[in-house]
């Protein structure tokens, strides 16, 4: 038993590092959406440059196509961001604007350190190649975890923030990248609550009916988390930040599920245990998902009903997992407390 409890408490500590909070700062799902709605240049275009706005107004994404170079400066106008004309992209590390990018609401206390100064000569370091590369910029996003004063949270209808526009230089042209900020209204919590309640009662009802079918459950949950994740990761272009615990936690579970059938082949009760206890990671990636439940923008290539359908099997999966597993350790308790000691001549 010290050896099973020694399997569940360091897949349980390397679940809490997994998902404490890291320095990256991903996009999440959220009732913000910035849209470009026109590119002003002085001779008209911007030929050779795409720009997009990912997970709803978390990033700003430039693409130059080969040739084109491409220039952004930072909140100062000092050089921060530089597409080279062979697709190297690089960043000023003396830019102002390097440091307070680097949060969701890095800009909020417009504090950034010492060494950056945006009348001093550019640093550049190489930070990705290809041509493209995306920043939190804070002139498109609102910079408050709280709302804005002029939105209404029970309005049913989109409700406009402000105009934003982001200036850039394209091959030596001086361009600007204009478009709004608006606040989208989500579904009611009790919907998404229901479909959980119901899902969990149903995945109960077969865990407790079939015990085989737990591992079954867990495998299926960890395998279709485990791809979104991967999909989700793959879709951040460079300097954009991810979320690797939404990868991890997949496997964390797998691993402990590997480790509970084959401790069940000797020791069915604890192998249960370990089972169990797989679908904590699965509840924990439901929780770092949750918010695709009652926001309407999810950052990602799936569609948000989708997430939202893989958020609620988490959480239906990753219940009924541990309560079979609870239950299967305390039944062994029982039968163990219940059955005679041997007695010894």
């Amino acid at each position: 038993m010290r050896r099973v409890l020694m399997v569940v408490v360091l897949g349980l500590a390397g679940l809490v590092a997994v998902a404490a909070p890291a320095t990256a700062d991903p996009a999440g799902p959220t009732h913000y959406r910035a849209t470009i709605t026109s590119i002003d240049a002085l001779d008209g275009g911007a030929p050779g440059v795409d720009v997009e706005i990912l997970g709803g107004d978390a990033f700003v994404v430039v693409r130059a196509d080969p040739g084109t170079v491409v220039e952004v400066p930072g909140y100062d106008g000092e050089p921060y961001v530089r597409i080279d004309a062979d697709g190297a992209v690089h960043v000023n590390q003396l830019s102002p604007a390097r440091w307070l990018n680097d949060e969701r609401y890095g800009a909020a206390s417009m504090e950034a350190p010492p060494q950056a100064d945006a009348e001093a000569p550019p640093q550049w370091t190489l930070a990705a190649r290809g041509g493209e590369y995306a920043w939190h910029d804070h002139r498109v996003h609102f910079m408050s975890p709280a709302l804005p004063p002029q939105v209404d949270p029970d309005a049913v209808t989109e409700q406009p923030i402000w105009d934003w526009s982001v200036p850039m230089h394209v091959d030596g042209r001086e361009i600007t990248v204009n478009g709004e900020l608006v606040w989208v209204p989500g579904p009611r919590p009790v919907v998404p609550v229901g479909l959980i309640v119901v899902a969990t009662l149903l995945a109960l009802a077969v865990v407790l009916q079939w015990p085989a079918a737990a591992p079954l459950l867990v495998l299926a949950a960890s395998i279709a988390t485990g791809a979104v994740s991967v999909v989700k990761l793959l879709d951040v272009p460079a300097g954009g930040d991810a979320e690797p615990a939404l990868l991890v936690l997949p496997a964390v579970a797998i691993g402990l599920l590997v480790v509970g059938v084959g401790l069940g082949r000797r020791e069915a009760s604890r192998g249960r245990l370990i089972t169990g206890a797989a679908g904590i990671p699965l509840l924990v990636w439901g929780i770092l998902q949750s918010g695709a439940l009652t926001r309407p923008i999810v950052p990602g290539p799936l569609p948000v009903e989708a997430v939202r359908g893989l958020v609620t099997m988490a959480f239906a999966v990753g219940i009924a997992s541990v309560t079979a597993g609870v239950l299967a350790a305390v039944t062994a308790t029982s039968v163990d407390e219940a059955t005679p000691a041997p007695v010894r001549d």
